[in-house]
């Protein structure tokens, strides 16, 4: 399948999942979902792989032929009649994204993966390996499914509204002061971590405030980091039931 044959790309050029990501300008959790065939990679996203790695559109729509243009234009004996035939499999694979989206679009539920933990304490590193998928409703979601990041917790300061284990739905914003006062996933120099965000303006600091009062507030100055970055606000949870 497409999904696997992205996978195979991305293994050969020894990449992982958030730079093939933001080579081809889409989030790592959607290149999950797309080697895992839980969607199919956009035409756009297929000719932007071809155009960026030099990969044979030919081979990844089919699987037949060899994975690099470099490779295949050697055997290339009569372009005009491999041209007709790419033509005739891109309208084929139009065709099937057509009846994907529409199946998408009435489908009741997403899948979505659950890439990394997100500490619920001092900052730790995510990984762009799928832990579980969810199911969640549409209704439950606003905009397009690239607007979010789901994501396991791990610790225990923003209890007891945010348990150890509990999985996040992370709505995608940059937006500081909108969010001010929220409970956010916030990334410092590659890590990530989940606290209520509260902005200290007069004094150009951040506040990451755990909900546990066992646990102490955070203290941030940008010019401490080299990166402080916004991932966006808690948008629903879910937790397991034992």
């Amino acid at each position: 399948m497409t999904g696997d044959r992205l996978k195979t790309v991305r293994k050969y050029l020894k990449m992982n999942q958030q730079e093939m990501g933001d080579a081809l300008k889409v989030n790592a959790s959607a290149i999950s979902q797309m080697e895992n065939n839980h969607i199919k990679p956009s035409l756009d996203t297929l000719i932007q792989l071809t155009k960026t790695f030099d990969v044979d559109l030919h081979w990844l729509l089919t699987g037949k032929g060899d994975m690099f243009m470099k490779m295949s234009s050697k055997r290339s004996s009569d372009p005009s009649k491999n041209l007709r035939k790419l033509k005739a499999f891109i309208n084929d694979e139009l065709m099937s994204l057509v009846d994907v989206k529409e199946s998408n679009l009435m489908a009741e539920a997403y899948d979505i993966p659950v890439m990394g933990e997100i500490a619920a304490g001092p900052a730790v590193e995510t990984t762009d390996s799928v832990l579980d998928v969810v199911s969640v409703r549409r209704s439950m979601l606003h905009g397009t499914i690239a607007d979010y990041i789901c994501l396991r917790v791990n610790g225990h300061s923003m209890e007891p509204d945010v348990l150890h284990n509990d999985v996040v739905i992370i709505r995608k914003s940059s937006d500081w002061e909108r969010l001010n006062g929220a409970v956010c996933a916030i990334r410092i120099d590659g890590s990530i971590t989940l606290k209520k965000l509260s902005m200290d303006n007069r004094r150009k600091l951040i506040l990451l405030l755990p909900i546990n009062e066992d646990y102490a507030p955070i203290v941030v100055d940008p010019n401490d980091h080299e990166d402080v970055s916004l991932i966006g606000s808690l948008h629903y949870l879910y937790r397991k039931m034992n």
